[in-house]
């Protein structure tokens, strides 16, 4: 009862043992996270085991179920075929009799002259006893009886030819068709609700030559001593129906069924279908004379394979979960004595020096395996950290130098010191975008080197130059620059400062056009007005501004033409008393309709612009 329970469980919960340690390792990811290594090695190693002997279990189970039942299946299919060799077995040998009989010029001429001597020699109830048959009819071939005797084995006793034995021999019968001489009739046929056993040969003469002068029927029953006989013989218990009765089980119902299919490709067919847990049922269709299923035989056969193959799985069972507990709990002893114990200790040290915070410290090294490896990696990870340490300062200092150089002084500072900058109003401020015109047509011919190193010197130029007045950088964008005055600290002279920012810019780039002989020109827009500046992003951040007036400056300098300064009417109005600019006029903005702009040209004839450039320009 216990091997029987045992293999029970492992067959039902094998797939979910299978699918929590294979397909679900994220649903034990959060127990995993709570407990200590001890508890995740003895985890990890019950679950795959337990694991693979369901799955070993499964797929063994599986195969040898299916052997078992293939095999148990075979062991049915023969008896069934010996009940089948037996019955067939008898049916030859009563044709084989009848035709012994039938061809022989006594039986020849007794069908023309009904001697009376042949019958006292021939239909002895001792020749009924020795050959165990039941009736001898012999017919003319117009269905008329010449003579017949019937004979009751069990009481001894002479008994008459059932009417419905002599209607089955009338004229126009089947059993009086032979399509050639050599032809017979043989199986069984139904003689007053009574199962028969028959042969029926044409009479010839001793030599096998004819014309046909009549029939020789040779029967037996097949009843209770016959059944016995062929029980005895296969020593296998029977029980026959006929397939045409109408109150058959429900069981041998369905087995006809079967057979009905399967029924016309061979002269019998068989089927064998499970009764029980201890018993198979098989069955066997016979066909009659008249070539239709005449005999349904039912033979119970005992299910000693299938028994003894769940014994060996509930064995087998037991085996894997022996092997399995006795895997467990040498591979726990094992971790714990050469891996776990040592990875605690290592553990110990490790956080000690930790909390110490003294980088002299060092952990105790056991073996020359890997965690003995490990322990001493340790230890040189704190020589090294000792130097790091060092170079740790250093290198902070340098990072501080270098956000100097992305970010505006006081921007940096707020962000060292907080990890945040918050963004400021401001309400003046100047904008400048500078975009250098047929970058994409250029960056087709030039290769790509050449490329980028005349963008650096460009922009490298534009940056010195916007050192020089005390601008802010805001960013570069593919071919674009940008430029602002005003911010991160206020300026009153934040207008100006752009316009000469602008100025210095054409002529600075004509300077690099000569010199490279390549066409380069920009266009440039600029803009006043009110913007909101500060750092976005945690990573590769940048100093960024945003506002209306941020778009409208790009608006300038995407609708600009190339050497052309363009201004906003506000711009203008600031400028115009010290600058000489020209009024372009009304121009179509994406999202502000039509707006008016203007030309910046160059300084006002008092303060000659080659004198304010001439140092900007050996800046650059």
């Amino acid at each position: 009862m216990f091997c029987r329970r045992i293999g029970c469980w492992l067959s039902s919960r094998a797939y979910q043992v299978v699918l929590f340690t294979v397909v679900r390792p994220i649903a034990i990811a959060p127990i995993l996270n709570v407990m200590n290594l001890r508890q995740k090695a003895l985890l990890l190693t019950i679950c795959p085991m337990v694991g693979l002997v369901a799955v070993l279990y499964s797929c063994l189970s599986i195969v040898l179920q299916r052997s078992y039942a293939q095999l148990e299946r075979q062991v049915a299919q023969r008896n069934l075929e010996r009940v089948e060799e037996v019955i067939i077995g008898d049916l030859e040998q009563l044709q084989f009799l009848t035709e012994d009989w039938a061809a022989w010029d006594d039986a020849y001429t007794f069908v023309e002259d009904a001697d009376l001597d042949f019958i006292d020699a021939n239909f002895k109830d001792h020749i009924f006893e020795n050959l165990k048959l039941n009736f001898i009819v012999i017919a003319n071939m117009e269905g008329e009886i010449v003579h017949g005797k019937g004979y009751d084995l069990a009481s001894e006793e002479a008994i008459p030819i059932p009417v419905s034995l002599q209607q089955q021999l009338g004229k126009n019968s089947p059993l009086l068709e032979f399509p050639h001489i050599a032809y017979h009739h043989s199986g069984f046929i139904t003689v007053d609700d009574q199962l028969m056993l028959v042969a029926v040969e044409p009479i010839l003469r001793s030599d096998e030559t004819g014309p046909v002068n009549g029939v020789l029927l040779m029967g037996r029953y097949l009843d209770g001593a016959k059944i016995e006989e062929i029980e005895l013989r296969t020593k296998l218990e029977l029980e026959t129906y006929l397939p045409s009765q109408l109150d058959l089980p429900e069981p041998l119902q369905a087995a006809l069924q079967d057979l009905n299919t399967a029924y016309g490709n061979t002269e019998t067919s068989n089927t064998i279908h499970i009764w029980d847990t201890d018993q198979l049922a098989g069955y066997i269709l016979f066909p009659g004379v008249y070539e239709q299923p005449q005999l349904l035989v039912q033979t119970m056969l005992p299910r000693d394979i299938y028994q003894q193959g769940k014994t060996n799985l509930q064995y087998l069972g037991l085996a894997l979960l022996g092997a399995c507990g006795i895997s467990i709990l040498s591979i726990g002893l094992l971790l714990e004595r050469v891996i776990l114990r040592r990875l605690m200790q290592l553990n110990r040290e490790v956080q000690n020096i930790g909390q110490s915070n003294d980088l002299t410290l060092r952990v105790a090294v056991e073996g020359n395996d890997e965690l003995g490896s490990l322990s001493t990696c340790v230890n040189d990870m704190l020589g090294e950290l000792q130097v790091s340490n060092q170079q740790l300062t250093e290198e902070q200092q340098k990072a501080e130098q270098l956000l100097l150089n992305i970010l505006p002084a006081p921007v940096a500072n707020e962000l060292m010191q907080s990890s945040a900058s918050i963004p400021q109003h401001f309400d003046q401020v100047t904008i400048l975008f500078a975009d250098i015109v047929g970058f994409t047509p250029l960056s087709q011919q030039l290769p790509p080197i050449e490329l980028v190193s005349l963008l650096n010197q460009v922009f490298s130029t534009f940056d010195g130059l916007a050192e020089a007045l005390g601008l802010e950088k805001i960013k570069t964008i593919g071919d674009a620059y940008m430029v602002a005055a005003g911010l991160p600290v206020p300026r009153a002279d934040h207008m100006e400062a752009i316009a000469d920012m602008a100025l210095a810019m054409l002529a600075t780039t004509g300077v690099i056009q000569t010199k490279s002989g390549e066409d380069l020109e920009i266009r440039i827009g600029i803009n006043i007005g009110v913007v909101v500046a500060g750092v976005i992003g945690t990573k590769k951040f940048i100093y960024d501004m945003w506002g209306d007036a941020v778009n409208i400056a790009s608006r300038m300098e995407s609708s600009s033409k190339p050497g052309k300064i363009q201004v906003t009417a506000a711009t203008y109005e600031l400028l115009k008393d010290k600058y000489v600019l020209e009024r372009r006029g009304l121009i179509p903005v994406k999202g502000r309709g039509e707006m008016e702009t203007y030309w910046l040209e160059a300084r006002r004839p008092e303060q000659p612009a080659e004198q304010r450039f001439e140092p900007l320009l050996k800046a650059s």
